[in-house]
């Protein structure tokens, strides 16, 4: 009993620190039918270690909602299995993880020592009294109240309520994302589109390199990129009580032929920095599940370092700190890096937040650079302006005023301004050395430095800023890109994000991407791109020109906000619909292509890299009559003489991996085949016990004459997906009465043109069938 009051306590306190908004009440009973359920079936068990087995289990759920919670801090989110991967990661950076802990993340295990001492003293008691369970109607009792509640807990979850409660309550969360590992991969993950040939070929058009503004004006030259470590453009052309924050960059963006972009936006995922790298080098989104560079490190890539090789480039990536962090050690040679160069190549002096202090890193790294054969492609990583921005006094310039000592706004202008200074030694270097005049330098902000979903952060940036901090001003980045020679200073306003760097940088070097694809646009000669957000702010997220619109948690658009961003206010959210279409879609797209591995079919022009697109929607005569379970070539003649043109067939897989139709006395999936042939204009719906999505596909290679007469049903989101990648766009939703509301099903039909859409009798009576219909939608009862 302590224990669960204990833990309904924490669950309190974890949907207060997650920021639940919507439907808190439900969230907590559901938490809490399982909280009493758990704690209700290890207390009343047999077990004698039983009270040892309740300590454990209290420990480890106070331990995950403490991860929880600080992942949350950050990313505003919930973390995945996946991240268990990279613990020894955040080891690694334990001073800046330190930072994000808020005070009452504490109190998910500051009682655990307690209860240690507890828990010792009561297994001891038990043991003295050495209790005897007996079998009587008082135990069972409690075993029917605590089935009551199971029951109740999970119709509560996969009933209507499932969106509102999969990606909020903890308990549902993580047996979901527990689940997602032992299922594996799939083809296509939850929620893609199909990628078509018109994709395909809109992809390789925006490559196409025209004779456009400032094309070739770097061509020739060496080309430097620095990626510096927590770059926000708040920074750049500011000053704090009179003092300039990064007088070098300020200089730099003066300078005759540098080009600033001042509304460029970070785009990473899961792994943070090196995503980062990882979209600018590629022109591709990030990963959501793991960091790129590890989930997709046997992947073939095609981006800048191989593109620019293949120009006669060499090509080396530069990093101060440890080789293996991030994957690099095997990520960076498959993105096309010829040498990486990393910490154990340099000689370590002052340790800067992370590693190799950035004066040091770049003064040592011209001594690299002048060993590469020119033209050469130098991509170097900054460290010293990490989180938590703990320099050390000595590197301090910045006079704070009191308020701002020991914050992390006040480190942070630390550390950026001494990240400043180490640029502006570079250039000096690069000027003396004679390589600055022949160089193009490109210099972007990997991410933000300074959260916006921390009040303390959201009070001290809205104050300095002088507008409402938010997701808009925490992820706005600088870029900028000199070349030398060039009579021209321009500052970009036009809307882009590190994905839209390779095009724009090809551009300006002269490079038409010839073989491989990207999702970005040439910031120089476009309009404004949309910037699709699917961490920090959740997948449907955006920010563009005129507006952010920002994707409720809970998954539900109506639940979402939206703001303009000039004026600040709200705005209608319908106007925000588009735009969120197109974040998803564009998002899918790009993980469809990393998810099955089609750069390397791409750059080698083969035809079979996507599904092909599916055939037009089927005119049938007689659609409105289907031949119910015609498992049999008797059932089908006798439906066909009838004037039947639509039959219901079943199939299963058998133990050995054999699709059959499923009936003692059916046919043969060939003999199947053979009846379709000599029957042209009959076509099967597919029932199918199993995974649909398979069946689909050996159908879609094995019975290639009759495969476009094939209509296959399912009866989930998921598979309608991985049926539809597979070349099938005449599928009959089949919609189970307990898995989706009837909202998320009118959102869903929009997205595609349905064969047919099945309800049952029951949700035909509460009115659903006429919502459908007027929609257009061919809708069957079943």
């Amino acid at each position: 009993m302590v224990l669960s009051f204990l833990l309904l306590l924490k669950m309190m306190l974890f949907i207060f620190l997650t920021k639940i908004e919507y439907n808190k009440v439900l969230v907590f009973i559901v938490s809490s039918l399982y909280i009493l359920f758990f704690f209700s079936i290890i207390y009343f068990s047999r077990n004698k270690k039983k009270q040892s087995i309740a300590f454990s289990f209290y420990n480890i759920i106070s331990a995950i909602m403490f991860v929880d919670v600080v992942y949350y801090q950050y990313f505003n989110g919930l973390p995945s299995i996946n991240m268990v991967k990279q613990l020894g990661q955040v080891a690694q950076v334990s001073e800046s993880v330190k930072t994000i802990i808020n005070p009452l993340n504490l109190l998910f295990i500051l009682d655990i020592p307690v209860l240690c001492f507890y828990s010792s003293k009561k297994k001891k008691k038990i043991k003295r009294e050495n209790k005897i369970y007996s079998k009587n109607i008082k135990t069972r009792i409690p075993y029917a109240i605590v089935s009551t509640l199971a029951i109740l807990a999970i119709v509560m979850n996969t009933s209507g309520y499932s969106s509102i409660i999969n990606g909020q309550e903890f308990f549902t969360y993580h047996a979901r994302d527990l689940a997602k590992l032992f299922k594996g991969k799939c083809d296509v993950a939850v929620g893609e589109s199909i990628f078509t040939e018109e994709d395909l070929q809109c992809l390789k058009e925006q490559s196409i390199l025209e004779d456009r503004k400032y094309t070739g004006i770097g061509k020739g030259k060496n080309l430097i990129v620095i990626q510096v470590e927590a770059l926000q453009n708040f920074a750049i052309n500011r000053y704090y009580e009179g003092q300039e924050i990064t007088p070098n960059l300020n200089k730099f963006i003066k300078e005759n032929g540098s080009i600033y972009f001042d509304k460029y936006y970070q785009l990473v995922g899961i792994g943070s920095t090196s995503d980062a790298e990882f979209v600018t080098n590629n022109s591709l989104y990030p990963s959501m599940d793991e960091p790129s560079y590890i989930q997709y490190q046997d992947n073939t890539f095609y981006g800048l370092p191989w593109i620019l090789r293949d120009q006669g480039y060499t090509a080396w990536s530069f990093h101060g700190y440890k080789k293996e962090f991030w994957n690099r050690d095997k990520a960076h040679p498959k993105q096309g890096f010829e040498r990486y160069v990393s910490e154990e190549d340099f000689k370590l002096g002052d340790i800067v937040a992370l590693g190799l202090n950035d004066e040091d890193f770049f003064h040592q790294s011209i001594d690299y650079i002048k060993e590469m054969k020119e033209p050469f492609y130098a991509f170097m990583i900054t460290l010293s302006s990490h989180n938590p921005f703990n320099i050390p006094q000595e590197y301090q310039e910045i006079q704070l005023k009191e308020e701002h000592k020991d914050t992390l706004f006040g480190n942070y202008l630390q550390a950026v301004h001494y990240a400043d200074k180490a640029i502006g030694e570079f250039f000096d270097e690069l000027k003396k050395e004679g390589m600055y005049d022949n160089s193009v330098i490109a210099l972007y902000g990997d991410h933000f430095a300074i959260s916006s979903l921390e009040d303390e952060n959201i009070r001290i940036m809205s104050q300095y800023l002088d507008i409402d901090y938010d997701f808009d001003s925490m992820m706005n980045i600088p870029l900028i890109v000199h070349v030398p020679g060039e009579e021209i200073n321009e500052t970009v306003s036009t809307v882009g994000s590190q994905l839209d760097f390779l095009p724009t940088i090809l551009n300006i070097m002269g490079i038409e991407n010839e073989k491989g694809i990207m999702f970005g646009l040439d910031l120089l000669n476009s309009e404004d791109q949309i910037v699709a957000q699917q961490i920090h702010m959740r997948k449907g997220s955006f920010i563009d020109k005129g507006k952010m619109f920002v994707m409720s948690r809970d998954g539900i658009f109506d639940h979402s906000r939206a703001i303009d961003l000039e004026t600040r206010r709200s705005i209608p959210l319908e106007e925000c619909r588009e735009g969120y279409e197109r974040a998803i879609s564009e998002i899918d797209k790009s993980k469809y292509i990393l998810d099955n591995n089609l750069i390397g079919s791409i750059i080698s022009g083969s035809d079979e890299i996507i599904a092909k697109k599916p055939e037009e929607k089927l005119e049938i005569r007689n659609k409105n009559r289907i031949g119910f379970a015609a498992n049999t070539k008797a059932k089908l003649d006798e439906y066909y003489k009838k004037g039947i043109r639509l039959m219901e067939i079943d199939l299963e897989w058998t133990d050995d991996e054999k699709l059959i139709v499923n009936c003692d006395n059916g046919m043969t999936i060939e003999e199947l085949e053979q009846w379709m042939k000599d029957h042209i204009d009959a076509y099967i719906i597919t029932d199918m016990v199993g995974d649909t999505s398979n069946a689909m596909k050996y159908i879609k290679y094995n019975l290639k004459e009759v495969k476009e007469r094939f209509i296959p049903q399912v009866k989930d989101m998921e598979e309608y997906y991985l049926v539809y990648t597979k070349g099938f766009k005449n599928i009959i939703f089949k919609i189970p009465d307990d898995k989706y509301t009837d909202k998320e099903i009118l959102e869903f039909v929009k997205l595609y043109d349905h064969f047919g859409v099945a309800i049952s009798e029951y949700r035909a009576n509460r009115g659903f069938l006429r919502k459908l219909q007027k929609q257009g939608l061919t809708t069957y009862i079943y």
